[in-house]
């Protein structure tokens, strides 16, 4: 056994979803309910990167702001998103969508969109939490779906 000197205390961490607030939203089937869901993020004057939480038979069961960036740019990571993803609903999520805002109302992603969209579907893919699309919100109410316009984003090959 170790001297006492040895010894040293480390923190004992209970985790647990704390609720905010509550959201009232229309059935996501696709990425205009979800636009229309997230309305008020699209209309930030700085990017925001929302995940929403689905069950089993993809309704929404809770949404996080992961990030808050500035003008042109947010960062997030994986860790970020699937962190109450793990929890949300009780039981956790069956998958998760991102929506994130451009306010220049441009909704072409950037490299980085493509780059971050795909770290997470490889990460959702270990954690057996898919990422169903990820969704660029527009102040205007329009925006583009990686679902529906470049799948193979979605599709967690590659390496993390």
């Amino acid at each position: 056994m170790k001297e006492t000197s040895d010894l040293y205390t480390i923190p004992v961490y209970k985790l647990q979803l704390v609720q905010e607030g509550q959201a009232t939203i229309i059935p996501v089937v696709g990425p205009a309910e979800l636009a229309f869901h997230l309305k008020e993020i699209a209309m930030a004057d700085r990017e925001h990167m929302v995940v929403v939480f689905l069950d089993t038979k993809n309704r929404p069961i809770g949404r996080q702001v992961v990030s808050i960036g500035t003008l042109n740019a947010t960062l997030v990571h994986p860790r970020e998103i699937f962190k109450a993803a793990l929890i949300a609903g009780g039981s956790g999520a069956n998958s998760v969508i991102l929506g994130h805002n451009h306010p220049s109302g441009d909704v072409t992603p950037s490299r980085e969109d493509d780059e971050v969209t795909r770290k997470i579907a490889r990460a959702g893919v270990l954690l057996c939490i898919p990422l169903v699309d990820h969704v660029i919100l527009a102040p205007d109410g329009g925006f583009y779906s990686y679902k529906n316009d470049r799948p193979d984003c979605l599709d967690g090959g590659g390496e993390l």
